[in-house]
């Protein structure tokens, strides 16, 4: 009786330290995967934080529309006139000459190359207010690709534009003659005459960037008929 109980009671003892056992690798395994949950987590939100994000599609570029290279105007025949702001400005027929007698009584050769153009020009203040005479710098004679400006001439028995008046009063008309240096290889029928009341050059040297005249009023006339 006793040895069965004996062999009871061990194997009591032994069935619990078996359950025992059984726990600790239970708690180990959990543990375990607890550790694995934790690394894995880990590493998910490392990869996340490193992932760029997602790219934005960038619209092309519009293209810039080219801008024209704006043409001059038809040119008006000598005779022709124009307004502006009351004044009705009028060009005449030309002439070129080589020397001519000054009003010193002196002979002017031109520059070697060149010779002299002479451009009447009438102007009539038809309002009821004065008006600027416009400068002498507003004028220009168009050669080929080439532009000149008026000088003081000193011709003997005409009125040189230079010299006149700032001012044109209601009723006046002024009656005067533009002096230009050109080469002496052009003719009347390859000349023009500019007006630009706004502006001082019409910039045919340059014609991509725009004529300077563009945005202003231009008046264009033929130097021959």
């Amino acid at each position: 009786m006793r040895c069965c109980l004996l062999i009871a009671i061990i194997h009591i003892r032994f069935t619990v330290k078996r359950v025992k056992i059984k726990r600790k690798l239970v708690n180990k395994m959990k543990n375990f995967v607890r550790l694995l949950l934790f690394s894995f987590g880990f590493m998910l939100l490392g990869a996340c934080a490193n992932t760029p994000p997602p790219a934005v599609a960038t619209p092309a570029p519009t293209p810039t529309a080219k801008v024209g290279i704006l043409a001059l105007p038809t040119p008006l025949l000598p005779g022709a006139e124009v307004i502006y702001k009351d004044l009705r400005v009028t060009v005449k027929q030309a002439e070129i000459t080589g020397s001519y007698l000054t009003e010193y009584g002196s002979s002017r050769q031109p520059p070697a190359q060149q010779q002299f153009l002479w451009v009447p020009v009438l102007i009539v203040n038809n309002g009821t207010q004065e008006r600027a005479l416009p400068a002498a710098e507003h004028f220009s004679v168009l050669y080929s690709k080439s532009e000149f400006k008026p000088s003081y001439g000193h011709r003997q028995g005409f009125v040189d534009y230079t010299t006149l008046k700032p001012v044109v009063y209601p009723g006046q008309v002024v009656d005067a003659w533009l002096r230009f240096e050109i080469p002496a290889t052009a003719s009347l029928q390859d000349l023009q005459l500019a007006f630009l009341p706004e502006s001082i050059q019409v910039n045919l040297v340059n014609p991509d960037n725009g004529y300077a005249w563009a945005d202003h009023q231009i008046n264009l006339w033929r130097l021959a008929p």
